[in-house]
Parts: C-alpha cells; sequence; structure tokens
C-alpha cells in the first residue's frame, strides 16, 4: 500500500529522488521539468536536465547587478554570464526593483528553453510557459552561464537559497530520475508526485491552504468491487473511522466533471487572492495547465488499474457545479480494476 503525494505536501510530503534540500518555490520549477520529460518522451531531439541546489549569499549581502565570481561552490566565467533578471535597491530604504521588466526576461528565459526542449502539443506548450515563469517568479535573481551548448541558468531567492538547472541534448529525452525502492511503479510515482505538486502549487481553499491530492496504489484481492473500495478507503485513512464509507458509484464522466468544478472553484489567479462576494464563479481558460493537469492525473490512474475500473465515491465531488455550502470538503475515490486498486483523496478541508 504505497502512498504518493506532493513534493510540497505538508503532512505526508513525498520523499524526493534528490534527497531534501529543496523549497517549496524550487519544487515548482523542478515539478514542472520532470513533468516536460514525461510529456516530450518521444520528442526528437531528446533532452536531458540536471537540477543542483545550494545556498549562496543573500541578496542584501550581495545584489547581482552584474555576474558576480561565483554562486556557492559554482564558479562563474568571468565572461561567460549574464543577469537575465536580478533584483536590486535603488537607494537607502528603499525597495527592491527588478532590473528589467520581468514579462520580458519570461519572454527571453521561455525562448532558451523553446530551443532545447521540444514540445509538440498544447500541454507541452503550456508547462514550458510556466517553467518559464517559474524561473523568473517574483523575489528571485536569475543568471545565465555560458558553457558550450549546454543551457545553464542559476535561480538565487531572497534569503540564498539556489537552484542550478542545466538543459543539454541528448539521444533521448532522459526520464525523470525516481527512488529505485518503489519499485515497478517508481516512474509512475514521480509522475504523480510531480502532477500534484503542480496541483497544489495553483489551486487554493484560501490564502493559506493548497487544495491536496493523495494517491494509494496497490492489489486489489479477491472481494467483489463494492467490498474492495470500503476495504481500502478504511486502510488509507489515518485514524480508524467510526463508521464504514457511504460509496456511491460514478462514472469517468462524472469524475473528469468533478475535477474541474475543483479546479474551476480553487484556481488562485482567477479570483484575485479572494474568494468572498463571488456571485458567479469564472471558468478556467482553455489551454490552461491545470487543465491538462488534471486529464493527465485521472489518466494515470485509469490506466495503472487497466480496463474499465469500477469507480466509487465518498464524501466531496462537486458534479454538476460548486458546492460552497458543503460542511465537509474531502472526497475519496476509489478506482477497482480486475486486480489493482487505486485511491485518490481530494482535501479541500482548512
Amino acid at each position: 500500500m504505497d502512498l504518493t503525494a506532493g513534493y510540497t505536501d505538508g503532512w505526508r510530503r513525498q520523499p524526493s529522488p534528490l534527497g531534501g534540500g529543496a523549497t517549496s518555490g524550487q519544487w515548482s520549477v523542478i515539478a514542472a521539468l520532470w513533468l516536460l520529460a514525461e510529456w516530450t518522451r518521444d520528442a526528437t531531439p531528446g533532452w536531458r536536465s540536471e537540477i543542483v541546489t545550494g545556498t549562496t549569499a543573500e541578496r542584501t549581502t550581495e545584489p547581482w547587478p552584474r555576474p558576480p565570481a561565483a554562486v556557492g561552490d559554482f564558479d562563474i566565467p568571468a565572461d561567460g554570464a549574464t543577469v537575465l533578471l536580478s533584483l536590486l535597491q535603488p537607494g537607502p530604504n528603499r525597495p527592491y526593483e527588478p532590473n528589467r521588466p520581468p514579462a520580458e526576461a519570461t519572454a527571453e528565459v521561455l525562448a532558451l528553453l523553446a530551443d532545447r526542449i521540444p514540445v509538440t502539443d498544447p500541454r507541452g506548450t503550456a508547462l514550458l510557459a510556466h517553467l518559464a515563469e517559474q524561473l523568473t517568479g517574483p523575489y528571485v535573481d536569475l543568471l545565465r552561464v555560458s558553457t558550450g551548448d549546454d543551457l545553464q541558468l542559476i535561480q538565487r531567492d531572497s534569503s540564498g537559497r539556489t537552484l542550478r538547472l542545466t538543459v543539454a541534448d541528448a539521444p533521448v529525452t532522459e526520464p525523470p530520475p525516481v527512488i529505485a525502492a518503489d519499485g515497478a511503479d517508481a516512474a509512475l510515482r514521480t509522475r504523480l508526485a510531480c502532477l500534484i505538486t503542480l496541483l497544489s502549487a495553483h489551486l487554493w481553499v484560501n490564502n493559506n491552504n493548497p487544495v491536496t491530492f493523495r494517491v494509494w496504489l496497490g492489489p486489489r484481492g479477491d472481494a467483489n468491487p463494492l467490498t474492495a473500495a470500503a476495504d481500502w478507503w478504511t486502510r488509507t485513512r489515518e485514524e480508524e473511522p467510526d463508521e464504514p464509507p457511504q460509496l456511491r458509484p460514478v462514472t469517468v464522466e462524472d469524475l473528469d466533471a468533478g475535477l474541474y468544478t475543483i479546479v474551476r472553484g480553487s484556481l488562485l489567479e482567477l479570483f484575485d487572492g479572494s474568494w468572498s462576494g463571488v456571485e458567479e464563479w469564472p471558468h478556467v481558460p482553455p489551454g490552461h495547465l491545470t487543465r491538462h493537469l488534471y486529464r493527465d492525473l485521472l489518466d494515470l490512474l485509469l490506466t495503472r488499474v487497466g480496463g474499465a475500473p469500477d469507480l466509487l465515491c465518498t464524501g466531496y465531488l462537486p458534479v454538476t457545479e460548486i458546492e460552497d455550502d458543503e460542511d465537509d470538503f474531502y472526497g475519496t475515490v476509489v478506482f477497482v480494476g480486475s486486480a489493482d486498486v487505486a485511491v485518490l483523496d481530494l482535501d479541500l478541508t482548512c
């Protein structure tokens, strides 16, 4: 019974193939990069990436009006680096300001990435744009280091935490790293964790709590679908439940509609940081990254359990409309296949 969560989950964080150390902001970059490798697996030419996190001097100690001599343990060539984006203080007691319009820096970084990461469909295009936005997001500095044909970018946050990203050509696209102990589901669990991390970065219950997704995978056993679903729901609760779940059947179309409604009602950028006084919930723009993320999550779980699984739900799944007067915003969907089961928890509680 293996749990897969997001790399930024506040309670049950997914173990990282990189080891510890990455910040939540850095995980938005890492998860996007690894998911791009999955979504462009068959692209030609191939590409590979490397991520190294570390620390360097804080912005208040060492601003970057020009490329520094070194960033942490990484030496910067004297004539081989460019400041793509830097926050500088124009005078004492003045707020920090970007050295150029951030949208201009984002467009340049997107062009650099697109030269090395071939995307051929709308979801890859949306994810590549998201990666560029995360690399040039608020409160960061960004350097480009020229080292041969590889793309080398170094990002620093306000506290001096750094992320060095390398993208290079390869005969075939290199898959994301995995944890070997995860066995046959290792690649799947990395991909699921990336999807969950990115969804939680976009979807918020309120200003402090993201929407949380968690997945369990394992064998069904010999039980009938309803019994198997109830057993798996019980075994995946943090505390022993007092009563059995009230499971109801749902269709794939119901589940797709319910996940879309959750996205629609939780997408932070649609509400400008405020959910109060919303009279009509806006729809998610066509082609928005979150549409591709939740559908990939759904497709992966359906594929993993195989065939035409029985889908059973308990708790919150707003199939037709956003239900903001519910008492419990926690739902679970159990996918019962012929041999395997997947459990998807949807947590919109505060």
